[in-house]
């Protein structure tokens, strides 16, 4: 479970839409141990949800709607050396979809965004036993090396595609097990920091009526999770 708090700000620092809410995330991983103790490990996740929007129309109305989140993730990561006294060192490439479709109202039409990133990381993480369990904290730090953005404005204007801002993540988690247990828990925090992207032409039926662009972005995601081992 995920709760998201997202806010849009102005390039003068003020809101321009918060939205917050709860996500459903599951998520699949597996680790492949090497020769000298290097390990390999991919992850699948997806979260969705329908989240609360309260924020403006591009012409500065209020507006007070849904949107509908859904993230796709694939993480590869290769942990080259095997684990020290001081943990482990892993390099990350995270690649993610994240997709919102801010519904319409009576007095606004809804738009769809879809993003796809590329940011490559690194991860520690240390394990260690302490009164009858596994303890496991983590720290991750990614920025992405592409962004492609694409908003489809429901029909009344052309499909935009941008090159979207840069994303910077911090990510801190803590897992903990019984030992001789399959079940783990887990917390987790994720910071994501978004520059505003570049303007680009708005047009309709190939005509240039404006620009578009998508302000800074900062999201912040707090994960309860249980997982089990196989």
């Amino acid at each position: 479970m995920v709760h998201r708090r997202l806010v849009e700000r102005a390039d003068g620092g003020q809101p321009l839409v918060r939205e917050s809410g709860e996500l459903l995330r599951l998520q699949v991983a597996g680790t492949q141990v090497l020769a000298g103790g290097a390990a390999l490990r991919a992850e699948v996740a997806m979260a969705a949800a329908r989240l609360a929007y309260r924020g403006q129309t591009q012409a500065g109305v209020p507006l007070a709607t849904e949107d509908g989140h859904r993230d796709l993730a694939l993480d590869l990561a290769w942990r080259p050396l095997a684990p020290a006294r001081w943990g482990e060192a892993w390099l990350v490439l995270h690649a993610l979809q994240q997709r919102r479709q801010i519904a319409s109202t009576d007095t606004a039409r809804g738009l769809r965004e879809t993003s796809a990133l590329l940011l490559p990381g690194l991860r520690w993480r240390h394990g260690f036993e302490a009164a009858d369990w596994r303890w496991a904290p983590s720290a991750e730090v990614r920025a992405s090396l592409r962004h492609r953005l694409e908003v489809e404005f429901g029909g009344i204007f052309d499909t935009a595609d941008l090159e979207g801002g840069r994303r910077r993540e911090f990510v801190l988690g803590l897992e903990a097990a019984p030992l001789a247990s399959p079940w783990r828990f887990g917390v987790e925090w994720t910071h994501a920091g978004q520059s505003a992207s570049a303007a680009q032409a708005l047009t309709r039926a190939g005509a240039t009526v404006g620009t578009v662009r998508q302000p800074r972005i900062a999201i912040d995601d707090v994960t309860l999770r249980v997982g089990r081992s196989f």
